[in-house]
C-alpha cells in the first residue's frame, strides 16, 4: 500500500518544480468550490438563525384565541367569554412563563393630514408583562409605557407618517372610518347643501390622541405598533374582551407540542384554538430554508466542475505515465494499485484544497460586513438590504453538519472523478504501452 502513495506523491512532483501546473489548478478549483460553500452556507445558517431570534424577539410564543362557530380563529372574533379565568388558569401552569390578555387589530394613524393603516396590539400595562419587557429591549428612544394614553411605534412608522419622541397622533378606529366612508357614499350626489352638511355632522369617527412614548427598531421589533389594551379593546369594539391570550414559553421551539398536550389534557378547553409564533411566519420560514436547499443544490456544481478539473488532471497524468504503467503492469503490478495511485493523488489535491478552501471561506466571513460596506459606497450595491432581511449586519453561523457535507462531498467527488480515468489506464496492455 505504500508504494502507491510513494508514486503518487512522486507524480505530483515533476523535475525542474516542486509542483504541477495542472495540480496547482486542481487545487484552486477545489479551494475555490469548497470556500463559496462555507462563505454562502455560512452566511444563509446565521440568516437563518438570526431571522428566527429576530421572530421570537418580538412575536408571542403562543397566542390562544376563541373559536369562531366554524372552528377558526383569528382576531376578528372578540366574544371571548371567560377569558378571565382562562388566562388565570393558564398563568398559574407551571409549563407558561406567562399569559397576558391581548387585542389585536389595525387602526388608522394621522399625523399632520398624513394618514396610514397600521396593525396594532394592544398590551395590559401590567408590570409582569412578559411580552412588554421582550420587546422594550429593541427600544431605540423613549420608555415603553402603556400606563396613558400612549403608542408605541417603530421607527420607520415615526418616519413614514413624520412623527417624532413626544408628538400627539391622532388614532381612529377603522372600523368607523369604514362606518364613515359608506355613510358619506350613501348621501345623495344631488343633496342641497344644508342637507349634506347635517347628513356630515350625524357622522363620527372614533378617535383618541395619543403620545409617542417610545420608538422600536423596526428592523428587530417587526411593523407592528403597540396601545394601552382598553384603548385597543375601544378601538375594535370588544366591549371588555380580547381577541386572544398571550403565552410565553420557556421553549418556543416545542410551542407545538405544547399547546397539543394542554388541549389534550383539558388545560386548554375546545371552544379555544392556538396560534404559534412559527406557524404565523410559516411561509417565510419556510421560504428561507427552500434558498438555503436550493443554494445547496446550484452551488454544488461548482463542486462538479473541481472534481472535473481533478479528472482533466488524472486524465492527463496518466498519458504522460503510459509508459511507467506499462512497466509496473508488466512487473506484475496489480489494476487496483494503479488506480491507487492516482487516486492517492486525487485525494492529495481534494485534501488539500479542503483545508485551503475552508480558511479562504472563514477569511471572506472575517470580512463579509467591511465588503459590504465597500460593495454599498463604491457601487451602490446593498448586498444584505435591511427592508428586506432586517438585520443590520451580515449574519454568519458555521454548522458543523454543514461544513461535514461539504468536506465529504468535495473529497468524494474528486476521488470519484479520479477512478474514471485511473481505471481505463489500469487496464492498458503493457507490451502496447511498452512500444508507444
Amino acid at each position: 500500500m505504500l508504494a502507491p502513495l510513494f508514486l503518487a506523491f512522486r507524480y505530483l512532483r515533476p523535475t525542474r518544480s516542486f509542483i504541477s501546473v495542472i495540480t496547482v489548478i486542481s487545487m484552486l478549483g477545489v479551494v475555490l468550490g469548497v470556500g463559496v460553500l462555507v462563505t454562502v452556507m455560512s452566511v444563509f445558517k446565521g440568516w437563518q438563525i438570526e431571522f428566527r431570534k429576530m421572530l421570537l424577539g418580538f412575536e408571542p410564543h403562543v397566542v390562544v384565541m376563541r373559536l369562531h362557530n366554524g372552528g377558526e380563529t383569528g382576531p376578528e372574533s372578540p366574544s371571548a367569554t371567560g377569558w378571565r379565568e382562562l388566562r388565570d388558569k393558564l398563568a398559574k401552569d407551571k409549563r407558561f412563563i406567562a399569559a397576558t390578555p391581548v387585542a389585536e387589530g389595525n387602526v388608522v394613524v394621522e399625523k399632520e393630514g398624513s394618514l396610514q393603516g397600521l396593525p396594532v396590539l394592544g398590551l395590559s400595562p401590567e408590570k409582569d408583562n412578559a411580552l412588554a419587557k421582550k420587546l422594550s429591549k429593541h427600544l431605540t428612544a423613549g420608555v415603553f409605557d402603556l400606563n396613558d394614553d400612549n403608542i408605541i411605534l417603530t421607527d420607520q412608522q415615526a418616519r413614514d407618517i413624520g412623527a417624532k419622541l413626544g408628538d400627539t397622533i391622532v388614532v381612529h378606529a377603522s372600523a368607523s372610518v369604514r362606518q364613515f366612508i359608506a355613510d358619506v357614499r350613501e348621501i345623495p350626489e344631488d343633496a342641497a347643501d344644508e342637507q349634506r352638511a347635517e347628513k356630515l355632522d350625524s357622522v363620527s369617527i372614533l378617535s383618541k390622541d395619543l403620545k409617542l412614548t417610545g420608538i422600536l427598531r423596526g428592523d428587530t421589533a417587526g411593523m407592528r405598533g403597540y396601545v394601552p389594551l382598553n384603548i385597543a379593546q375601544e378601538f375594535f369594539d370588544l366591549d371588555g374582551e380580547v381577541t386572544g391570550i398571550e403565552l410565553e414559553l420557556v421553549d418556543p421551539d416545542a410551542a407545538a407540542d405544547l399547546m397539543e398536550t394542554a388541549y389534550t389534557d383539558g388545560t386548554l378547553p375546545p371552544q379555544w384554538g392556538w396560534r404559534t409564533w412559527d406557524q404565523e411566519h410559516e411561509d417565510m420560514l419556510q421560504s428561507v430554508e427552500n434558498q438555503r436547499v436550493m443554494m445547496y443544490f446550484l452551488l454544488l456544481f461548482i463542486m462538479l466542475v473541481a472534481a472535473i478539473c481533478v479528472m482533466n488532471t488524472t486524465i492527463t497524468v496518466t498519458v504522460k505515465k503510459r509508459r511507467e504503467i506499462g512497466i509496473l503492469t508488466a512487473l506484475g503490478t496489480r489494476a487496483w494499485q494503479i488506480i491507487a495511485i492516482f487516486v492517492a493523488q486525487a485525494g492529495f489535491v481534494a485534501i488539500i484544497g479542503v483545508i485551503g478552501g475552508i480558511l479562504g471561506g472563514f477569511a471572506v466571513l472575517s470580512v463579509r460586513n467591511t465588503f459590504r460596506e465597500w460593495l454599498a459606497s463604491a457601487f451602490k450595491l446593498d448586498l444584505f438590504p435591511k427592508d428586506i432581511y432586517f438585520l443590520s449586519e451580515i449574519p454568519a453561523h458555521t454548522d458543523f453538519a454543514d461544513l461535514s457535507i461539504i468536506c465529504s462531498t468535495a473529497v468524494f467527488l474528486c476521488l470519484l472523478a479520479a477512478v474514471i480515468p485511473s481505471f481505463f489506464a489500469a487496464r492498458v496492455d503493457p507490451a502496447v504501452a511498452l512500444r508507444d
